[in-house]
């Protein structure tokens, strides 16, 4: 019989609670932080299985991803969000996590998440995969020349947010933002910032789930 994943919790002490009880039996939690920093030393000081990690605690969580993977390589990061932009679970992945779930937890989605982590699987909305997979693809940079905050940008701007969102979710200023459009509109060739969003369809040969 195997021996119960080892998880660490990085997250707000309500939310630890929680997952904790959804999860007797089926995992041991070997540790709980309250803050980034603090996530990057328990995993290296417990080499945990997996690491549920929020993006909303205190401290840089891409920083705390990009630490786990190096001190635990083999542990399985999933960040957990509240927001469920395309953006974001971009970033996620390409700091090193396996998995985004974004929105609220209950017991039986903490479950399936444990579940798939321990089954190698990635742990992705079924809704988000395609803007994964087109995130990936335009802001792999090979065709369009695009860098990694470029492709981000465009991702926000065909998911309809605005400037100041955009700004915001990425911790930018606006006028970065409105640097970043301009080049995204040199870049590929359109006419203004309304057709950069088709353009990012028209990558995915127009399809929209």
């Amino acid at each position: 019989m195997n021996a119960p994943m080892r998880l660490l919790l990085a997250d707000h002490p309500a939310t630890r609670a929680g997952i904790r009880i959804a999860l007797a039996g089926r995992a041991d939690v070997c540790a709980e932080v309250g803050d980034a920093e603090a996530a990057t030393r328990a995993a290296e000081r417990e080499q945990p299985d997996a690491c549920l990690l929020s993006r909303d605690i205190p401290g840089d969580w891409v920083a705390a991803v990009r630490g786990i993977g190096a001190v635990a390589p083999h542990a399985a990061v999933v960040v957990l969000s509240e927001l469920g932009e395309a953006a974001e679970l971009l970033t996620a992945v390409r700091a090193g996590a396996v998995g985004y779930v974004p929105g609220t937890l209950d017991a039986n989605r903490v479950q399936r998440i444990i579940a798939a982590i321990a089954a190698g699987e990635a742990v992705v909305p079924r809704a988000m995969v395609a803007d994964l997979l087109l995130a990936l693809r335009v802001g792999g940079g090979a065709a369009n020349g695009l860098t990694a905050r470029e492709s981000q940008v465009l991702a926000m701007l065909r998911r309809g947010s605005t400037t100041a969102a955009i700004a915001t979710q990425l911790g930018i200023a606006p006028v970065t933002v409105r640097r970043h459009i301009s080049g995204l509109v040199q870049k590929l060739g359109v006419e203004d910032r309304a057709a950069l969003a088709n353009a990012g369809s028209q990558s995915e040969g127009g399809r929209r789930e």
